[in-house]
């Protein structure tokens, strides 16, 4: 009788101490959770305080200039072109350990002004002028985006989309998302390795021509008859005196190069602008090129009498940066 009872006791001496532990883990989860939980809103609060200034920034450049030497109101960089991407210097400081990129969407190729020979052009350039899907490529691109559900000679309409099982069909309309290009027939797989994101936009210039001073590396290199040397040697030089015109390309690049880029380039800026923002603590300083996850704004800038338009937001957008 002794025996069960002192066996019974170290049963309950067991399943307290067991309970004990649990609630002291529990306890032990839930401080935890508060921490990060409280580390999250923190960063996110300090990623929206930049991206304000980063408004800012944007209205104080479209301020007049105070001096003949073009020195302006505000203490900020003096390059014309420093919308490019880069990490910027904000003249109201972002927070300590947040990154702030402003993209003057006239350095991407807008897609909605994308007509068959352009489009055509750049697909020689990313795949090789001889390839055979070329043809299929673009008839299926705008299959997409027309209006009708008559399928062209070589692409693709709802049936494909169906019999392949993609779970959805064709827009029959204006893309509403750059991102959206990865759906169209094949351009998955043309476009594998680039981040569209940092070459395409539904916003730049109506011209459908690019800004070669803020445009993206991977924009340069869409473009027919530019390689990576060519495409450095003009972000190199842009820094020190922007592009006025093809006759300051010109200088650059080899005859065939430039005949090849007519028409591609504009020298006017866009009043629109991708704003992104992102914790230094989520980067990898030792690798040249990086896809982090960050911030990204859409951002319309009429005057510097008016707030930006914000036109759309991904709080959690997937992008590429160099450092």
């Amino acid at each position: 009788m002794q025996g069960a009872i002192l066996i019974m006791v170290l049963w309950i001496i067991m399943l307290g101490m067991i309970l004990v532990t649990a609630v002291a883990t529990n306890v032990r989860l839930s401080a935890m959770m508060v921490i990060h939980h409280q580390e999250a809103l923190q960063d996110w609060s300090a990623i929206l305080d930049a991206v304000n200034k980063a408004h800012m920034e944007l209205v104080i450049d479209r301020m007049p200039k105070i001096n003949a030497d073009k020195t302006s109101l505000y203490n900020r960089e003096s390059e014309e072109n420093r919308f490019d991407g880069r990490p910027i210097t904000l003249s109201y400081q972002a927070p300590q350990g947040i990154s702030v990129r402003i993209y003057n969407l006239s350095g991407k190729i807008n897609i909605a002004r994308l007509d068959q020979n352009k489009l055509t052009r750049l697909l020689e350039q990313q795949l090789g002028e001889s390839n055979k899907k070329i043809p299929e490529l673009v008839d299926a691109w705008f299959d997409w985006i027309d209006t009708d559900r008559l399928k062209r000679l070589n692409g693709a309409e709802e049936d494909y989309y169906k019999k392949e099982h993609k779970g959805y069909e064709p827009r029959n309309g204006k893309f509403a998302s750059v991102d959206e290009i990865r759906w169209i027939k094949g351009f998955d797989e043309v476009f594998a390795d680039i981040d569209v994101n940092l070459v395409f936009t539904l916003l730049g210039n109506t011209s459908g021509a690019v800004n070669p001073n803020v445009a993206t590396r991977e924009t340069l290199l869409m473009l027919p008859g530019m390689n990576e040397t060519q495409a450095d040697k003009l972000i190199k030089a842009r820094k020190t005196q922007p592009f006025k015109s093809m006759a300051d390309v010109s200088v650059l690049l080899p005859p065939v190069a430039v005949q090849r880029l007519i028409g591609w380039f504009a020298f006017q800026k866009s009043s629109y602008y991708a704003i992104v923002v992102y914790p230094d603590s989520i980067t990898e300083k030792t690798k040249k090129f990086q896809t982090i996850y960050a911030y990204r704004e859409e951002v319309r800038v009429g005057s510097a009498a008016k707030k930006p338009q914000i036109l759309r937001v991904t709080p959690y957008a997937k992008v590429t940066i160099e450092h």
